[in-house]
């Protein structure tokens, strides 16, 4: 029996979080568009990795990831890779640029794949403009932002492609965001609920409107070491409905899983981390730091992460100032005896000689935060580019913040996931990105409704 092949497009990809997920689910991703130069070339990365997984040459893929070898050489050996692996990454700012420009490109890689149709679009715009952080530190409350309305071009494939399904991910901010007077959730529903052809959004728009929050997903109950908590909405083409009736379930069925593992314990730091070497400030590797060390029994989470990885990438640590440094020390001690987290009011009592030269010292107490071993990370933000206050490492002899791997550990991505770039911008890809193993989740339970409707063949 011939597999079913289906096909979706992540629109404001970033380095390919959704897409990741979606390609674990065995559907295939067959355009990226993303406006930073260094998460397209991270999402081309991964399409080579996919494409020679597919040829079975992962052998190729990791003289890469040792650092062996070049993506020329790659390219050498299989010609046709380049233009193929060039065509489903669409460097692209959205609202910028021709909409019918992207929509050619996306057009031209489902020739190549095959296919006739796409089935499921993905994205979510810039979550900045609702993120509470951010309001909370813009004195307009980003009311002015111009990316409030990015969604409107997402609206627009997503109406020209027709796809059987979408996914529209955001941060729970969006709720509560404002601008012009009105609410931009509002408006959004408005807008989804106009489409033609017409979609219905699972569950209904009515339900949402009266508990918004019930459409939040946290990645902790998912098998991701780590809370984030993202509003996750699924819409199906209206005349899906009569060939499908249970399609109307999967929303609940994600939150009946959701429930049952909030009653379980998580993924913890530990499980996520506690294998990788241990570094100091400034130790470590930006590319390829080499093969995994012997150690104790691996955790499940460890075990799956690591697979077909030829090791360990993207794990250096800061450079910290020694102020920062002693700062760190106070911290985890208070965190590892057992007072709990403390606050940045805390080491001003108790340390006053600590106290760091902020200006406003009254907001954002938990601006240094302690990254429990016994529980999931707090939220990875794209801020971890910036300084690693918020992601310190709970062993006090490494005394340092998160790495890039660690973060990525917390995000579920798989080992032999590489990021490109510099290692700030390796952060922000990291921080701004949906974890893997949520989006896997949400692209299981879609699969499986788009089988029932178009069978093993499509």
């Amino acid at each position: 029996m011939t597999p079913a092949r289906f096909f979706a497009v992540d629109l404001f990809a970033g380095c390919g979080g959704l897409s990741e997920g979606f390609r674990q689910s065995g559907i295939d991703v067959i355009a990226d568009v993303e406006m930073n130069n260094w998460a397209c070339q991270t999402l081309q990365t991964r399409h080579i990795y996919y494409e020679l997984k597919e040829m079975k040459n992962l052998r190729l893929y990791n003289e890469y990831l040792r650092g062996a070898i070049s993506l020329d050489r790659i390219y050498q050996e299989y010609p046709e890779l380049k233009e193929r692996v060039s065509s489903k990454v669409v460097r692209a700012t959205l609202g910028a640029e021709e909409t019918s420009t992207i929509l050619r490109q996306i057009e031209a890689s489902l020739r190549r794949h095959e296919g006739t149709q796409v089935h499921v679009v993905l994205g979510g715009p810039p979550c900045q403009p609702y993120s509470v952080i951010g309001r909370a530190r813009d004195p307009n409350r980003m009311e002015n932002d111009d990316r409030h309305y990015l969604y409107r071009h997402y609206l627009e494939i997503l109406q020209n492609l027709e796809p059987s399904f979408f996914v529209y991910e955001n941060v729970p901010g969006l709720f509560t965001a404002e601008t012009d007077g009105g609410r931009i959730f509002d408006r959004l529903l408005e807008d989804f609920s106009a489409l033609n052809p017409p979609y219905e959004i699972i569950p209904p728009l009515e339900s949402i409107r009266t508990n918004p929050r019930g459409y939040v997903l946290d990645s902790a109950n998912f098998g991701v070491p780590q809370h984030r908590k993202r509003l996750i909405l699924i819409g199906y083409k209206r005349t899906l409905g009569a060939r499908n009736p249970s399609i109307v379930t999967i929303f609940k069925r994600l939150q009946e899983k959701s429930l049952r593992a909030s009653k379980q314990e998580g993924v913890t730091v530990e499980d996520a981390i506690s294998d990788l070497p241990a570094l100091r400030a400034g130790e470590g590797e930006d590319r390829f730091y080499g093969p995994y060390p012997l150690g104790p029994a691996l955790s499940s989470f460890q075990r799956r992460i690591r697979r077909s990885s030829p090791g360990i990438l993207n794990h250096r640590a800061r450079t910290h100032m020694a102020s920062d440094l002693d700062r760190y020390r106070f911290f985890i001690e208070r965190h590892n005896n057992g007072s709990g987290d403390a606050l940045l009011r805390d080491l001003m009592a108790q340390r006053p000689d600590l106290i760091p030269n902020h200006a406003n010292l009254k907001d954002f107490q938990d601006r240094f935060k302690v990254q429990g071993w016994k529980s999931p990370s707090s939220t990875i933000t794209a801020h971890i580019s910036k300084d690693g206050h918020y992601y310190i490492h709970p062993d006090i002899d490494q005394c340092r913040s998160f790495t890039v791997r660690e973060a990525a550990r917390c995000q579920s991505f798989p080992d032999n996931f590489k990021f490109e770039g510099p290692r700030t911008e390796q952060f922000r890809q990291v921080g701004n990105a949906v974890p893997p193993r949520l989006a896997y989740h949400v692209a299981k339970a879609i699969r499986g409704e788009l089988v029932k409707i178009y069978g093993t063949q499509c």
